[in-house]
């Protein structure tokens, strides 16, 4: 994405926000969004989306912002689509979103939008058809992220793979990178030969200097012998 990309308020989505920042206190915010509504304004204006997931920089803004979703009649169940206010931890994916995402300014607010393949990869944890939909329609506006495209950019996103905490309720995303390989390119991919083994190669390359000179794991495990 560049400066010259066109952001249509006029879908859905855009009219959504709209009415959101309308009600937020004249103040500044800087608001980021995810889920489908990105693509909606910057790729395919006819993607609908049920609802406008986003999430404010600062931790307080939530409440804020979530009083505006109320003032404007915004909530689930009032307004399609309906705005959720969400958390920067909901947004599961590549480590280098922030330095492609698109930054636009809106009244008081400081829209950031994500770009196509950080919106891609947040939507392998849960990959419904939905999200295969968003994939192919990604690749047929835009011609990327190719197979080696992504392979290398979930390269980079290689702690998505590590496993959930109990407490989570999260897809496969492992089984779904497989699926989703099998979809759109026809062939199956070896996750931990071809994305985790790779990553962590590099990773240890670049760590090599400062790799501990003792195991201490081993000397805990003997201690916990005696």
């Amino acid at each position: 994405m560049s400066k010259d990309t066109v952001v249509r308020w006029d879908t859905p989505a855009g009219k959504t926000l709209r009415s959101l920042l309308k009600v937020l206190p004249d103040r500044p915010f800087t608001i980021t969004l995810f889920g489908s509504s990105p693509l909606q304004l910057i790729i395919e204006p006819d993607f609908v989306s049920a609802d406008v997931d986003l999430f404010p920089s600062e931790w307080d803004d939530g409440d804020i912002l979530a009083k505006g979703v109320a003032d404007a009649g915004l909530e689930r169940g009032e307004a399609e689509p309906y705005v959720q206010v969400c958390t920067e931890t909901n947004f599961r994916t590549s480590p280098r979103w922030k330095d492609r995402a698109l930054r636009t300014q809106l009244g008081q607010v400081t829209l950031v939008i994500p770009h196509p393949i950080d919106i891609l990869i947040a939507k392998l944890h849960r990959l419904d058809e939905k999200d295969m939909r968003a994939f192919r329609l990604v690749i047929e506006k835009t011609g990327h992220p190719t197979e080696d495209e992504f392979r290398r950019e979930l390269q980079f996103a290689v702690d998505l793979y590590r496993p959930n905490f109990d407490e989570e309720v999260t897809g496969d995303i492992t089984t779904n990178t497989r699926v989703l390989w099998q979809e759109l390119w026809g062939k199956d991919i070896n996750v931990r030969q071809e994305i985790i083994a790779p990553a962590l190669a590099q990773r240890r390359a670049g760590y090599a200097d400062d790799i501990a000179r003792r195991d201490y794991k081993a000397e805990l495990r003997e201690l916990g012998r005696e």
